[in-house]
Order: structure tokens, then C-alpha cells, then sequence
């Protein structure tokens, strides 16, 4: 019988520490992240270790979002949560809050849900036999001392710091005794197999029917045409 797996995906500190897998590419102006295949990746990885069959039955990611009543323009972040659901089969934990005079950014309740939600599912006695966290932060440290109290293995996703050398001492949780089961492993070194490569495809237009030659993987597709009566121009 297979090891059953599940991901945490930290989403602020994912967002964060794409920058290590755009220098380890060379690409200075970014590329985009196979998240289809990111889980997988890591997966492979435990397989790997133990060299036994790892299943992965659920991919959990948290983030936050400016609220409604926020001047902040939403809709790009809402379609990046909306393909991460419906295209890449990830369970969503999107909290929104108030950026009105803050720095515009909250990542304390990602730790919270994050770390409830790992420790909901390692007190169920079949919900998995591993976690993966994808995300580094000395505050999960407890949490997770926890969860292998109660059975469960966990292997650390961190990122190198500047220069390509591990996380300071003190900064990271491969530094925190009792809170994993394997040698961290680092997004890094796996920036070639996360990168997302995009081919042509012919696609059906959402709106038309017309059919077009497209790198976009996403949920719904518009023609070049369709796009560009839905633009707005101000001259």
C-alpha cells in the first residue's frame, strides 16, 4: 500500500521566494511556476527517499486577498486563485483582509490556518501519512513537533538564501530540532522541473466559437479578436 501524502503550500512565502527559482534560472525578469506539477515534484521526492509508492490526495494552499472594500484591484489575484482551484486541483484557503493603512500585507493568519489545518489532519487517523510543507517559517516549529507526535512524517520545502548558501541559523526550520523526518529540500534546486514550459494548442473561444492557436492553459479562453472588443481604451 502506497504512503499517502498531502502539501501545505504557505502561498505568501511561495510568492516571496520565487525570486530564488528565477536567479537559479537566470531569469532575471521571472518565469511562470508549473503549479500543476509543483506538488508532484516534491512528492517524487519522498518517494524517492523512502523508495516506496507515495500517493498525493490533497494539495492545501493559503493566502490572503484585499477585501472588497479596499481601492486594490482583485481581479488578477481572484483568477490566479481560480485557476490554482479549478486547473490545478488545489484545495483554497483565501482570507480577505483590510490593507486600508497597513502595509498591505498580512501573512499571520496564513500560519494559523496553515498550521490548523496540518494539525486537523494528522489527529484524523487516515488523512495522510505525510506532509509536505511547502513554506519556512520558525513559528511552525511547535505545530509540527506535534504532528510527528501523532504519527505523521514531515518533509520541510525551504529556498537558499542570497549567494546559493543554506538559511541562517536561527532564520529557518531545518535549524529547529524535532520538526522533520527527511533532509530539507530546497525549491531551488528543483527551479528546472517547476518551471512552467508552455506549448501551442488549438483552443475554442469562450465567446465565439472561433478557433486559435494559444499558449494559455487557463480555465477560459478568448480569441485574439473577442480580447480585443473587450478592452478599453482611453485616448
Amino acid at each position: 500500500m502506497s504512503l499517502k501524502a498531502m502539501v501545505f503550500i504557505d502561498g505568501a512565502w511561495l510568492y516571496r521566494n520565487r525570486t530564488s527559482i528565477f536567479a537559479k534560472l537566470g531569469a532575471e525578469n521571472g518565469c511562470e511556476i508549473d503549479y500543476a506539477k509543483l506538488p508532484r515534484v516534491f512528492c517524487e521526492d519522498v518517494a524517492n527517499h523512502l523508495d516506496e509508492d507515495v500517493d498525493l490526495v490533497r494539495t492545501n494552499y493559503f493566502d490572503t486577498i484585499p477585501s472588497a472594500r479596499s481601492s486594490f484591484s482583485t481581479s488578477k489575484q481572484r483568477a490566479f486563485y481560480d485557476f490554482l482551484e479549478k486547473s490545478c486541483g488545489y484545495e483554497m484557503e483565501i482570507h480577505e483582509i483590510d490593507v486600508g493603512g497597513t502595509d498591505g500585507h498580512d501573512e499571520t493568519w496564513v500560519k494559523m490556518a496553515l498550521g490548523s489545518s496540518l494539525m486537523f489532519y494528522a489527529a484524523m487517523p487516515s488523512a495522510f501519512d505525510a506532509a509536505i510543507l511547502i513554506g519556512d517559517d520558525v513559528i511552525y516549529a511547535p505545530m509540527l513537533r506535534r504532528a510527528r507526535l501523532l504519527g505523521r512524517r514531515i518533509q520541510l520545502v525551504t529556498a537558499y538564501a542570497a549567494g546559493g548558501v543554506p538559511p541562517a541559523i536561527g532564520t529557518s526550520l531545518i535549524w529547529k530540532s524535532r520538526v522533520s523526518d527527511f533532509p530539507p529540500l530546497y525549491i531551488d534546486d528543483h527551479a528546472e522541473d517547476v518551471r512552467l514550459v508552455r506549448e501551442s494548442v488549438m483552443r475554442v473561444c469562450k465567446q465565439c466559437g472561433r478557433e486559435e492557436e494559444t499558449t494559455w492553459a487557463g480555465p477560459d479562453f478568448f480569441c485574439s479578436n473577442c480580447r480585443s472588443k473587450r478592452s478599453i481604451r482611453v485616448s
